[in-house]
C-alpha cells in the first residue's frame, strides 16, 4: 500500500515510494534536499530525501514551532507537504 516510507536513520536519508511505476528519470531539487523520481509521463513515482535533519530544520522554520525530540519516519510526509504543495506532476 502506498505511500511506502523507508528511513535510514544512520545516514539520515528517507525514501517515499508513491507507486510501483517504473522510474524514467530522477530530478534533483534546486535546494539539493530532494530527488524526485518520475515515470515516462512525468508523474511522481517517489521522493528521496537527502537529509532528514535538514528537512526537520526547514519544517521548524516554516511553522515556527519546536519539534519534539524524537523523530518518527511516519512523520516524513507531514514534513514534505509544505514543500510539495501542488507538485503532483514534475516538469521534465
Amino acid at each position: 500500500m502506498y505511500p511506502e516510507i523507508q528511513y535510514d536513520q544512520e545516514n539520515e536519508l528517507a525514501y517515499i515510494a508513491l507507486s510501483d511505476r517504473q522510474i524514467e528519470k530522477s530530478i534533483e531539487s534546486e535546494d539539493e534536499l530532494f530527488v524526485y523520481d518520475v515515470d515516462k509521463d512525468g508523474e511522481l513515482v517517489g521522493i528521496e530525501i537527502l537529509s532528514v535533519e535538514r528537512l526537520r530544520e526547514n519544517f521548524k522554520r516554516f511553522f515556527h514551532k519546536e519539534m519534539e525530540p524524537s523523530f518518527s519516519p511516519a512523520l516524513i510526509p507531514a514534513y514534505i507537504i509544505p514543500q510539495l504543495y501542488n507538485k503532483s506532476r514534475i516538469a521534465s
